[in-house]
C-alpha cells in the first residue's frame, strides 16, 4: 500500500494578498515548509554531505485559499524516482476540507541529490530510494 504524507502548514498574515487570498508566490514557500518534514527522515543523517537542489517547480491553482483556511493540509507523494533525482507531487487544501476533496493547489517539484563538498550531482543512496519508494504513486 502506498503511504500518504500529510502535514499542516500555517498561513501567516504576510502570506495574504490584497484580495485576502494566499499569495501565489507564497505557495512555493508553503510547499517547502511541507517538504522539509517529509524529507527529514531519509536525509537527516546526510545533511553534511548530500543536499537537494530544486531543478523545477510547477504550481497549478484550482481554487482559492484564505487565511481562514489555515493551517493548510499539504499532501506529498513521489511521482518519479531516478538515479540522481526525484519528483514530488503535492495537493494543498484548506484545513476544513475533506482529505479526499478536490485540492485548491496541485504542484510538482523536481529535486536532485548534490554532493556539497564536491559540488556535483550524486546518486541517491539506497535508504533515500527505499523511503521515496514507499510514497511512490
Amino acid at each position: 500500500m502506498i503511504e500518504r504524507f500529510t502535514t499542516p502548514v500555517p498561513v501567516r498574515w504576510s502570506d495574504i494578498d490584497m484580495y485576502q487570498h494566499v499569495n501565489h508566490a507564497t505557495m512555493v514557500t508553503i510547499l517547502e515548509e511541507a517538504r522539509v518534514p517529509f524529507l527529514m527522515e531519509p536525509f537527516k543523517n546526510d545533511f553534511d554531505t548530500i543536499g537537494l537542489l530544486i531543478a523545477e517547480v510547477k504550481v497549478s491553482y484550482k481554487g482559492q485559499l484564505r487565511l481562514a483556511d489555515s493551517p493548510l493540509q499539504v499532501t506529498i507523494w513521489c511521482n518519479r524516482l531516478r538515479a540522481v533525482d526525484f519528483t514530488l507531487g503535492y495537493e494543498v487544501r484548506s484545513a476544513l476540507a475533506d482529505p479526499d476533496s478536490k485540492p485548491a493547489v496541485i504542484a510538482e517539484s523536481q529535486l536532485a541529490a548534490f554532493n556539497i563538498d564536491e559540488q556535483k550531482l550524486v546518486r541517491l543512496l539506497p535508504h533515500h530510494r527505499e523511503y521515496l519508494q514507499r510514497y511512490r504513486r
